[in-house]
């Protein structure tokens, strides 16, 4: 049974011609959008700019987004709850290109610009909980989150004065403290 809108000649393996590394993870990721039918849909490749775009440990970020509003809501369904769906989406095209190429760096994945949205959404709240640590002297331990969103908030606290930030916890239960400077 085909997928709707999904192309007549669906891809059976990686592509085994590609060019180099960012050649085959495009190609990874656009036979998944395919097999998905999701076609309608543009990919760029970008240098990672920001903790959150995973600058320093990511070769390339590739950004998704739709060629109208209804792509566009349609690939609201591969950002998922919190963007627990693009995170797996993004693990597996670097597990895919990991296994065709040797030594392959990774690959971020960003779509509809949630994941700048975000990061966002997570240096405005660490900033102005930093306020409140400041003026209170309380500690304040944040939600549990994933490494990637714990790293945003130690990132942007470390050079803000008067407060510090510590994880505690484990797995997934991880969470930030952010704490008065000592």
């Amino acid at each position: 049974m085909l997928i709707p809108d999904a192309p007549d000649e669906l891809p059976t393996a990686p592509r085994l011609d590609a060019a180099d590394d960012l050649d085959l993870a495009g190609g990874t990721l656009r036979d998944i959008l395919n097999l998905l039918g999701l076609q309608g849909t543009e990919i760029t490749a970008r240098d990672p700019e920001t903790p959150g775009d995973g600058a320093g440990l990511i070769a390339q970020v590739f950004d998704v987004y739709g060629e109208d509003d209804v792509a566009s809501d349609e690939l609201g369904l591969l950002i998922g709850r919190r963007g627990e769906t693009l995170y797996h989406l993004q693990y597996l095209m670097n597990t895919i290109v990991g296994q065709r190429r040797e030594n392959a760096p990774v690959f971020g994945l960003d779509i509809e610009g949630y994941r700048r949205r975000r990061e966002q959404m997570l240096v405005d709240m660490a900033r102005e909980i930093a306020e409140e640590v400041r003026a209170s002297g309380d500690v304040i331990t944040l939600e549990p989150m994933p490494a990637h969103e714990r790293r945003i908030i130690h990132l942007t606290l470390e050079a803000e004065e008067g407060v510090r930030t510590e994880s505690v916890g484990s797995g997934e239960n991880r969470q930030v403290e952010i704490l008065p400077a000592e």
